[in-house]
């Protein structure tokens, strides 16, 4: 079980400190932040969950034993009632544990709790097999690859594609 807290200022060293060179950055927050992560490129993100209504909603995880153990953020779109989640980290120290499949599941949780939203989507790097199966695994269906779309040092990642539906959540079944 994972419970999401707010993510706040206090939480910024922990969650820099599993972020240890450009790549663990890219694969988490995604092309635009830069290695290292700086606090206002996090308390960015703090803001961004101010609006009204909020571009951005932020938490730490924290499992049975409340220690921190991951992190989630929902890039939300009202208009369009699309949820998209990103910044998807479990803490180094506590990988291989399933916790990943927990702290989606509270997000998705989250993301549904808002009656606007009908969609939940993310991207993940076609290389990150083990990220791919956990999200099958919670019913994301693939929709699709952006060839080349990031660039890391001398490297080029393809993104994938994935969602799911507000009804597919509702009963378990992609649709």
């Amino acid at each position: 079980m994972m419970t999401l807290i707010d993510f706040e200022a206090i939480h910024f060293p922990v969650l820099r400190s599993w972020l240890g060179s450009e790549r663990d950055v890219v694969q988490w927050g995604g092309p635009d932040l830069t290695y290292p992560v700086t606090d206002d490129q996090l308390e960015q993100m703090i803001i961004d969950g101010q609006t009204l209504p909020p571009k951005r909603l932020s938490w730490m995880a924290v499992n049975a034993s409340q220690v921190i153990a991951g992190h989630l953020q929902l890039a939300v779109d009202w208009k369009n009632g699309v949820a998209r989640i990103g910044r998807v980290i479990v803490a180094p120290t506590m990988r291989g544990q399933g916790l990943a499949k927990a702290l989606l599941e509270a997000g998705l949780e989250r993301a549904f709790s808002h009656s606007q939203i009908e969609r939940t989507e993310l991207n993940v790097y076609t290389w990150n097999i083990a990220a791919i199966r956990t999200y099958k695994k919670l019913g994301f269906v693939h929709e699709g690859v952006r060839r080349s779309s990031t660039k890391v040092g001398n490297e080029r990642w393809d993104t994938a594609i994935m969602s799911m539906l507000r009804l597919e959540w509702e009963t378990g079944l992609p649709k």
